[in-house]
């Protein structure tokens, strides 16, 4: 009995230094998400910034290949963004060093990839829907000096990069033969939502940490006058009337959020409704259509 005590006090140190060493070895963060998972656009507000004037801009005409193409290059380019921004350094030291490979390999690969579908659809469009295509193009060039100078979530390069996402309905509609308040209409439409939908979630923000108190004041206002606008854009003109109505949607889910004054932490809310109140616009403007 003594002799098996003994025995077991002296494995007990050397046990413990086999679990030390073992332990002492690097393990893979199970919490890590995958390279190609990190290399996506953080921003999930512009998924749909860009997502439904794509989305109107095929359903509301007869989308050929060129609408197509010009769609498949936004979203491209979107998502070539975040390695560029990886590897300039906008997402800190750390990741621009572990990323710098595949971001480069994803980058090399997307703009690419966007590029030809860009040129592609071009080549094919009219001239018309050429000229319309430039729209989002100057306003994207816009937003270099943003993305230079590490600004990614400014309110000016937030605004810009919204009005380059709600033009490319344009060369998408036109290329699908859409004319008129249906070609015209859904990007100031888009834009506006994006607009007081910005400055709606910097008010939540700034309610916490006072970064800009002026907008806690304007957002409320400003969505409340762009809904004013639509509807007497509905009343007084008739051929507008089907894009007002659609816009009094999401504006009008805005006009509520700004009224609850909702913290931070439930920004997934006024997200999912703007989503929800878009996804309502974009199948009346298609009844209308």
């Amino acid at each position: 009995m003594i002799a098996e005590e003994i025995e077991r006090g002296l494995r007990k140190p050397v046990r413990q230094a086999w679990i030390d060493a073992i332990e002492s070895f690097p393990r893979p963060n199970r919490y890590r998400l995958p390279v190609n998972t990190r290399l996506l656009p953080r921003e999930h507000g512009a998924y749909a910034e860009l997502g439904f004037p794509l989305l109107s801009g095929l359903v509301l005409g007869a989308p050929g290949v060129a609408s197509w193409l010009f769609a498949a290059a936004a979203v491209l380019l979107f998502v070539a963004n975040e390695p560029l921004v990886v590897l300039l350094g906008a997402r800190g030291k750390r990741l621009q060093e572990e990323l710098a490979v595949p971001a480069r390999r994803q980058l090399a690969i997307l703009g690419g990839l966007g590029a030809v579908a860009g040129i592609a659809a071009m080549w094919l469009a009219s001239p018309e829907t050429r000229w319309l295509a430039l729209v989002p193009a100057v306003f994207a060039t816009g937003l270099v000096p943003v993305v230079l100078s590490k600004n990614l979530k400014t309110l000016p390069g937030e605004v810009v990069a919204g009005a380059a996402f709600s033009a490319m309905h344009l060369p998408v509609a036109a290329a699908g033969g859409v004319t008129g308040s249906l070609l015209w209409g859904p990007p100031v439409m888009w834009f506006a939502v994006t607009v007081v939908a910005t400055l709606s979630v910097h008010a939540i923000k700034s309610r916490v940490t006072g970064a800009t108190p002026w907008v806690v004041a304007a957002a409320p206002w400003a969505a409340r006058l762009a809904l004013l606008a639509a509807l007497v854009v509905a009343y007084a003109h008739p051929g507008t009337r089907a894009v007002a109505l659609a816009a009094c949607l999401p504006l009008a889910s805005v006009v509520v959020v700004n009224r609850l004054a909702i913290s931070p932490r439930k920004l997934k809310h006024l997200g999912w409704s703007l989503v929800a109140a878009n996804a309502l616009a974009v199948a009346l403007l298609s009844a209308a259509s």
